[in-house]
C-alpha cells in the first residue's frame, strides 16, 4: 500500500482526510507526521496511536533546525527500516502569506517551503502537496508563487544531471559554435552545472557521516554536556559546504578580469573592485547564506518582530543576499558596457554578464541553455540522447497551483485554499481535484451543527442529548442523505449514505480498517504535550470539546443585536448609538444557518452562533472543518497573551487546519493515479 507522511502536521486534518480516502481495495499507510509544537504531537498520539492502534510516529522538530533531515530520516528507519515515502504532504503556516495578515520582511515563516522542498529532494515522493491560503498567489505580485513553481522543476534527478555532463562533454568535440561566446556559454553552463552536482554529492556525503557518527555516539557513555558538544560541532561542519569547483570558477574568471584591465584607463579602480569583490563573494555564497540564516534565527528567537532592531538586522541579511549583490554587479557592467570602447574589456563585461545570468537561473534552466547550444550541427541522434536526459533529470512536474473551495467537497465552509501538487516524472500528471457536489447541493451550517445546540452559557457537555435528538427529528422534515463526500444519496451509487450529523457521530473512517474505534471511549487530557499526558489525570466520554464560554449579560444582548441584523457592519449602521456596539472589536461574523459557513479561523468569538447568542464550542468548530466527534482536539481549550506563542489550544489546532474532507478528496485523486 503506498505510504505517506504529514510535515507542518498540526491537529492532523491532512493526516485524518489521507486514512479516510480508500479506491480499488487501495489505501494509505501512515509513517510519521511532524509539527513544531508538542500540543499537536499530544494530539496525534492519543488519535493515531491509542485510539486506532497505529505505530505512526511523531517527530516534533522545527523544520528549520540544521539536523530536521537527518532527525527525520532516522526516525523513520528506525521504526519501518528502509522504506519508500510515496507521498508526501505539508502546509507551511500560512500568516506571512494571509491577504488578512501584515507581511513582514525577513518572517521565518515567509521561507519555510524552501525546508520543505529540500525534504522533497531527500525523499523523492511520487506525489507531494503543498497547501496554502489564496494570498500566496498574489503574494509580491505572483513572484512568490512563480518562485514556487520554478523551485520545484528545479528538483532534479541527480544521477540524470550527472548523465547529462558527462554526454555533453562526450559530444562536445562534434559540436561545431557558430562564435566563440557561445563556446564561453557552453563552458559556464557545464562548470555551474557540475558545481550543483558537487554541492549534493558533498551534502550527502556529510548527511550520510553524520548519521554514522550519532549512531555510534549511543554506543558511548557520554553525559549531557558532551553529547551536546559534539552534535554542535557535527552540525556546523555539516552544514558549511565549501565547494571548491565553485571557488576554481570564481578565481579563473577573477585572473582573466583582471589581465583584461591591465594597463587599461577605460575602466576605473573603483569600478574595477566593485566587480571583482563581487567574484569573490560569490565564491563564499554558501558562507554567506550560513551567516543569514543565523541572523534570521536571531531575529526569531530575540522575538524582534516590531522591533526598533529589526531594521538594522533585515539591512544585514540584504547586504548577505547573494542575488543582491549579484544586481549590484550586474547595474555596474551594463554601465561600464556603455562607456567602455575596449574590445577585450567589453567582451570580459559579457563574459561575467552570462557568467551571471547562468549562476541565478537554476539547474532545468541551465540544462536547457546547453541543450539549445548544442544544437548547432548536432546531429540528431546524439541531440536526442542529450533531450531524453533533461526530461528524465526533471524530477516534479507540475502544472499550475489548483484553488480548492472546502465546500466543494463535502465540507459545510466556503473556505479557499490553494494546493500545489507536485507529479514525480514517472506518475500520472494531477492538473485538478474535482468537486464531489455541485452548488446547490452544499452541507449548510444547520445540517452540520444543528444537533448541538442544547448546550447553555458556560456549560460543557460530554454526550448527546437525547431529548434534543428527538426533537430534532420530529421537527426536521427534510434530513439530506449523503456519502462521506457529500453527494446526495440519489447520486451515489450504492454507496454508504447518512446525514452529516450521523457521519461526525459515527465517523469516516473505516471500521474494518481501525476496528479498535468502534469499542475505544474517546479520551481528553489538559496536557501541552505527550510527556504529560501520564502525569495529569484524562477524562473518558462520548462526546468532548463542547464547553461554552462565561458570555456576560451584555456580550449575550450584543450578539443578540448583531444577529438582528446579519452583521456587526449592518449592526452598527441602523443603531449607531446603541451602548451594546462600542467595542474595539470588529470582526464578529454571523453565521447562517441555511448556508455553508465563512472560513473558520482560530479565535472562538470571532463567529456568533446561528440561533444562539453565544460564540461556537470547539467540537461546533471542529464539525464545521468536517472532523468526527471521535477526533479529540488535546490540551487547554483557548490561552491568550504570550502563551499563544509557546501553546496551541484546541481552538487554534482546528483553526490551522486541513478540512479532513478536503484532504480526502486529494488523498482519492491520488490514490486512482499513484502508480
Amino acid at each position: 500500500m503506498p505510504t505517506f507522511i504529514d510535515l507542518f502536521a498540526g491537529a492532523g486534518g491532512f493526516s485524518e482526510g489521507f486514512l479516510q480516502a480508500e479506491f480499488n481495495d487501495k489505501y494509505f499507510e501512515f509513517l510519521l507526521a511532524s509539527d513544531i509544537n508538542s500540543t499537536c504531537e499530544l494530539t496525534h498520539r492519543m488519535r493515531y496511536n491509542e485510539q486506532l492502534g497505529l505505530k505512526t510516529e511523531f517527530l516534533t522538530k522545527d523544520i528549520t533546525d540544521t539536523d530536521f533531515i537527518e532527525s527525520l530520516l532516522e526516525k523513520i528507519k528506525n521504526t519501518f527500516g528502509n522504506i519508500n515515502i510515496d507521498v508526501l504532504t505539508g502546509g507551511p503556516p500560512c500568516q506571512s502569506f494571509s491577504l488578512a495578515g501584515e507581511r513582514k520582511k525577513n518572517d521565518k515563516k515567509d521561507d519555510l517551503f524552501t525546508y520543505y522542498l529540500k525534504i522533497i529532494e531527500v525523499l523523492k515522493p511520487k506525489y507531494f502537496i503543498m497547501e496554502n491560503v489564496y494570498g500566496i498567489l498574489t503574494k509580491d505580485k505572483g513572484k512568490i508563487k512563480e518562485r514556487i513553481l520554478e523551485e520545484i522543476r528545479n528538483i532534479v534527478d541527480y544521477e540524470y544531471l550527472v548523465k547529462f555532463i558527462d554526454t555533453c562533454i562526450k559530444f562536445k568535440p562534434i559540436c561545431k559554435f557558430n562564435l566563440d561566446d557561445n563556446e564561453y556559454e557552453y563552458n559556464i553552463s557545464i562548470r555551474i552545472l557540475e558545481i550543483y552536482l558537487n554541492e549534493h554529492r558533498i551534502m550527502n556525503e556529510k548527511r550520510t557521516f553524520y548519521l554514522d557518527i550519532q549512531s555510534k555516539l549511543k554506543t558511548l557513555s557520554l553525559n549531557l554536556d558532551e553529547s551536546n558538544f559534539i552534535k554542535e560541532a557535527l552540525l556546523n561542519e555539516k552544514n558549511k559546504i565549501n565547494n571548491n569547483l565553485l571557488k576554481s570558477l570564481s578565481k579563473e574568471l577573477l585572473n582573466i578580469f583582471i589581465y583584461a584591465c591591465k594597463n587599461n584607463k577605460n575602466i576605473s579602480e573603483k569600478d574595477r573592485n566593485m566587480i571583482k569583490q563581487a567574484i569573490l563573494l560569490i565564491s563564499e555564497q554558501n558562507e554567506l547564506e550560513f551567516l543569514s540564516k543565523k541572523i534570521k534565527h536571531q531575529i526569531d528567537i530575540n522575538k524582534l518582530k516590531d522591533s526598533e532592531y529589526k531594521t538594522n538586522f533585515d539591512e544585514i541579511t540584504d547586504y548577505l543576499n547573494i542575488y543582491n549583490i549579484i544586481e549590484i554587479v550586474r547595474k555596474k557592467c551594463y554601465e561600464l558596457k556603455n562607456d567602455v570602447k575596449d574590445n577585450k574589456l567589453l567582451r570580459m563585461l559579457d563574459i561575467i554578464n552570462t557568467f551571471l545570468d547562468i549562476f541565478t537561473e537554476g539547474i532545468f534552466k541551465t540544462m536547457h541553455r546547453v541543450l539549445k547550444i548544442m544544437n548547432n550541427n548536432m546531429p540528431k541522434d546524439k541531440l536526442k540522447i542529450l533531450s531524453d536526459y533533461v526530461k528524465k533529470a526533471a524530477l516534479y512536474r507540475i502544472d499550475q497551483p489548483i484553488i480548492l473551495l472546502a465546500s466543494d467537497y463535502g465540507v459545510p465552509q466556503n473556505r479557499v485554499r490553494v494546493v500545489f501538487i507536485g507529479c514525480r516524472n514517472d506518475q500520472e500528471l494531477i492538473r485538478k481535484i474535482p468537486a464531489t457536489i455541485s452548488e446547490n447541493e452544499k452541507v449548510s451550517v444547520s445540517e452540520a451543527i444543528e444537533d448541538l445546540d442544547y448546550i447553555g452559557i458556560n456549560d460543557h457537555k460530554y454526550d448527546y442529548d437525547k431529548k434534543y435528538d428527538d426533537f430534532l427529528n420530529m421537527s426536521k422534515q427534510n434530513k439530506i442523505y449523503r456519502t462521506k463526500l457529500g453527494v446526495p444519496k440519489n447520486l451515489a451509487n450504492n454507496q454508504e449514505c447518512h446525514t452529516y450529523i450521523e457521519w461526525s457521530r459515527k465517523g469516516r473512517l473505516n471500521p474494518k480498517r481501525f476496528p479498535r474505534i468502534l469499542n475505544h471511549i474517546s479520551e481528553y487530557t489538559s496536557a501541552n504535550s505527550y510527556d504529560e499526558r501520564w502525569k495529569i489525570k484524562s477524562q473518558k466520554a462520548c462526546l468532548h470539546n463542547h464547553e461554552t464560554s462565561n458570555h456576560s449579560e451584555i456580550i449575550q444582548k450584543r450578539y443578540a443585536l448583531i444577529r438582528k441584523y446579519g452583521s456587526y457592519k449592518n449592526a452598527k449602521f441602523f443603531e449607531p448609538d446603541n451602548e451594546l456596539l462600542k467595542t474595539n472589536k470588529r470582526n464578529y461574523v454571523c453565521l447562517v444557518g441555511s448556508d455553508p459557513s465563512t472560513t473558520i479561523l482560530t479565535l472562538p468569538d470571532d463567529f456568533i452562533h446561528y440561533k444562539s447568542n453565544r460564540a461556537l464550542t470547539v467540537r461546533e468548530m471542529a464539525r464545521l472543518q468536517s472532523f468526527d466527534d471521535n477526533f479529540v482536539f488535546q490540551g487547554k481549550r483557548t490561552t491568550g497573551g504570550e502563551k499563544r506563542k509557546l501553546e496551541v489550544p484546541q481552538y487554534t489546532q482546528v483553526g490551522n487546519a486541513v478540512p479532513p474532507l478536503m484532504a480526502h478528496a486529494i488523498a482519492l485523486e491520488i490514490l486512482k493515479k499513484i502508480k
